[in-house]
């Protein structure tokens, strides 16, 4: 009787174990299939319309969308929140985001929205930043930023499949 509860441990422990699996996969599936959500109180930010605002709009690729948000929240409670649907995308290639001439370090992070393995595949994503950068420009080898404000930066980037032309 003994070795009877034993094997019935065991095989309990099994299925378990494979429910927890399929859970797991089950939430991470319908957290990638979520999307994206405005972060709670962000604001939809409109850049200038400056010739390097037009020259930046007209070198996306056909089909790519860019549509900003800023937050007074920090850059930590807007990551913890598109965490909990996203996935976070570091490269080992990627450099850190820098420091301004204060010395204060720019924060900045990518989330996927659409389970994708990486940028390039993703339809959607995200660069969460803080502070707020509104220019850069480089003089003398230096950038020089403008428009600096203390909050945190949302831009979703979602590209759409474009027909191609016909010849």
């Amino acid at each position: 009787m003994q070795r009877n509860l034993a094997s019935f441990d065991v095989g309990m422990t099994a299925s378990r174990l494979a429910s927890a699996a399929i859970l797991a996969f089950a939430l991470a599936s319908a957290a990638a299939a979520e999307g994206f959500k405005v972060y709670p109180g962000a604001k939809k930010y409109t850049p200038p319309d400056t010739e390097q605002t037009r020259a930046f709009m007209s070198a996306l690729r056909p089909g790519t969308t860019i549509t900003a948000y800023l937050t007074n929240d920090s850059f930590e409670q807007v990551v913890f929140f598109y965490k909990t649907f996203a996935k976070e995308f570091t490269s080992p290639g990627m450099h850190p985001a820098g420091k301004l001439p204060s010395g204060e370090q720019i924060r900045k992070t990518f989330l996927i929205f659409d389970g994708a393995p990486d940028l390039l595949k993703s339809k959607s994503w995200a660069s969460v930043q803080h502070p707020f950068i509104g220019s850069v420009s480089v003089k003398a080898g230096a950038p020089q930023y403008r428009d600096v404000r203390d909050v945190t930066e949302i831009v979703l980037t979602e590209k759409k499949e474009v027909p191609k032309a016909k010849d």
